[in-house]
């Protein structure tokens, strides 16, 4: 079954919330809308803001990620620093950890691989 998710208006937004381990000031918000299970697999998706700034993070399951707008950075525990901006798309392999730092607030849309 095809589905669309659409936003319509920035008031579908969940509260932004700080993240679990900054590294230093500023500490980044997040704040998701549309999160939700797709009705014929075990996968979710949704949308994903993030306001600057650094912190640790283990992303748990595969993520796939398109990049709406903003630029940041991921640095993986093992490997080489990606760039990111706008336009680009990104697959985090599960049980990726490392540091983000968003350089200029980020709106991405998700889709967990479970």
């Amino acid at each position: 079954m095809t589905e669309i998710i659409r936003l319509t208006n920035d008031t579908l937004f969940s509260a932004a919330t700080p993240v679990a381990e900054p590294i230093g000031l500023p500490v980044a918000q997040t704040r998701t809308a549309l999160h939700r299970e797709l009705s014929d697999t075990q996968n979710t998706t949704g949308i994903w803001e993030c306001t600057p700034g650094s912190w640790r993070r283990q992303v748990l399951l595969a993520e796939y990620s398109y990049i709406i707008s903003g630029t940041g950075r991921f640095t993986p525990d093992e490997g080489e620093p990606v760039d990111f901006q706008a336009g680009d798309a990104i697959y985090f392999p599960a049980n990726t950890s490392g540091t983000w730092e968003i350089r200029e607030t980020v709106r991405k849309t998700y889709l967990l691989l479970g």
